[in-house]
């Protein structure tokens, strides 16, 4: 049954006009959008709320076991439109939240220039004050504090043998 011939062999070529009509684009994925009840909880979130409380508010709930306000509470916050809206808004509070500490801490330092370089009406002492405060800013650290600490490498038996006698000299030699 075997047989010797081999078998013919075609290669079919398309031209470029038969390749356009065969390929069918691909539809769009429809952009998702949150429904009402998602932004809802997202808000409810956004302004405090815990996301069973969230949850409540967008949805009736109002049947449902606690168990069940949590479990689909939780799954929602799971939900990547609703996490990723969730995330932005952190992101949003932090960098609102920097640029504030910024634009204070900036405030600051200039309210202390100001008072530094006032002859007329400020004291010496407040001068000399908002100098000593200017110097502690961060870009400059004129006052930090440097604590120096030091190692060595000792030997278990060598810090039993420090402590021991450290010991003996705070009890006096009682022991």
């Amino acid at each position: 049954m075997t047989d010797d011939r081999k078998p013919d062999l075609y290669v079919v070529e398309t031209t470029s006009s038969d390749a356009k009509e065969d390929a069918k684009p691909k539809p769009k994925a429809k952009a998702r959008r949150l429904t009402a009840k998602q932004e809802r909880f997202i808000s409810e979130v956004i302004k405090g709320a815990t996301a069973s409380d969230a949850y409540r508010a967008a949805y009736a709930a109002s049947g449902m076991k606690p168990s069940a306000v949590w479990s689909e509470s939780s799954r929602l916050m799971g939900h990547p439109l609703v996490a990723s809206r969730l995330q932005a808004h952190r992101a949003s509070i932090q960098r609102s939240s920097v640029s504030s500490a910024l634009s204070r801490r900036r405030w600051i330092v200039e309210r202390l220039e100001a008072e530094a370089k006032d002859m007329q009406e400020g004291t010496s002492s407040s001068r000399v004050r908002a100098l000593e405060l200017l110097g502690k800013t961060q870009e400059i650290k004129l006052f930090a504090d440097v604590v120096e600490t030091s190692t060595s490498d000792a030997t278990p038996e060598q810090v039993k043998a420090e402590l021991e006698a450290k010991l003996m000299a705070l009890l006096g030699g009682s022991g």
